[in-house]
Parts: C-alpha cells; sequence; structure tokens
C-alpha cells in the first residue's frame, strides 16, 4: 500500500504528463506543422524570454520578473501548487528585499511545441543575500511553458524543485 505522500506524488507527475499531453495536442494541429525556420525562430525567442527573467530576477526587479508571468500563469513548486496572485505577492514581498540575488540559469533546453507553445528545462543554482546579511543557496530543476500572447511570450507553467544543498 503506497503512503498518502506517494500517492500524492504519483497523482501530481501524473497531472504533469497530462498537461504536456495537452499541450503538445492542443498546441499543434495535425494539419499545422513546424518548418525547421518556425522551429529555430521559436526557440531563439523563447531562449530570448528566459534569459530576459533571468536578468530580472539578477536585477530585483519585482515588476520585470512579474512581466513574464501571465495572468493565468500557476506553478509547483516543490510540489505546493501556487498561482498568479500568491506567486506575485510572493515576488513583490521578498524580491526587492535581498541584498543580492544572483540566479544562474544552465543547461536550458527550449522545445517548440507548437506556433505558440514552447517547453524549457533548466536547472538553477541561485544565491541570495538576505536584508540581514544571511546568504542562502538553493539548486535544483525548473520547467517551464511558455505561450506566446499577442507579440510576448509568457509563462503560463513552472514546475521546481529543489535539491538538498552541497556542501
Amino acid at each position: 500500500m503506497r503512503s498518502g505522500e506517494d500517492q500524492r506524488r504519483q497523482s501530481v507527475l501524473t497531472m504533469h504528463y497530462l498537461l504536456l499531453l495537452v499541450l503538445v495536442g492542443g498546441c499543434r494541429p495535425p494539419d499545422q506543422s513546424l518548418t525547421d525556420a518556425d522551429r529555430r525562430t521559436i526557440t531563439t525567442s523563447v531562449d530570448s524570454a528566459t534569459r530576459a527573467f533571468e536578468q530580472a530576477q539578477r536585477a530585483r526587479d519585482p515588476e520585470r520578473a512579474i512581466g513574464h508571468l501571465a495572468p493565468d500563469f500557476y506553478m509547483y513548486n516543490d510540489g505546493v501548487r501556487s498561482g498568479h496572485d500568491s506567486v506575485v505577492a510572493g515576488i513583490r514581498r521578498t524580491m526587492g528585499t535581498f541584498r543580492h540575488l544572483e540566479p544562474g540559469f544552465a543547461n536550458v533546453e527550449v522545445r517548440a511545441l507548437g506556433p505558440a507553445a514552447a517547453l524549457v528545462s533548466l536547472t538553477f543554482r541561485d544565491s541570495i543575500m538576505t536584508a540581514s546579511g544571511e546568504t542562502l543557496g538553493f539548486r535544483g530543476a525548473t520547467t517551464l511553458v511558455w505561450e506566446r500572447r499577442g507579440a510576448d511570450w509568457l509563462i503560463v507553467y513552472a514546475d521546481a524543485d529543489h535539491y538538498p544543498p552541497v556542501p
């Protein structure tokens, strides 16, 4: 028999797989395939948007970071779901109070899912100095789903998993 934690984790994984299936199926109708040029354009645009999101964090600019989130954005942070409003409130409450924030995105991989959707996977290693001078370090993996809304690429979904600190 599975523990409650195992069942919850399996439910979250199942939901993620279903979300990806819906995105892949919904973003790319059978009669609308992407050319290599389309894929390159989308990949370049979304990679640039991902780097701009990272730069907004580095600049400790909450409004610029929030500008990358779609109004219907939600995320799972270590298995806990948060919607747009709570994420925005958290960014506004904390980001400007850091003395230093050094996000480190690595292994960034962008995959065009369709003409208006892309999936980004990356690893991160963040270093934060709080207002009190405490230094915190985080590392893990993140998945971002970007969607083109008008002329902009916005994050509609994120999943962040944090790993134990490295000594």
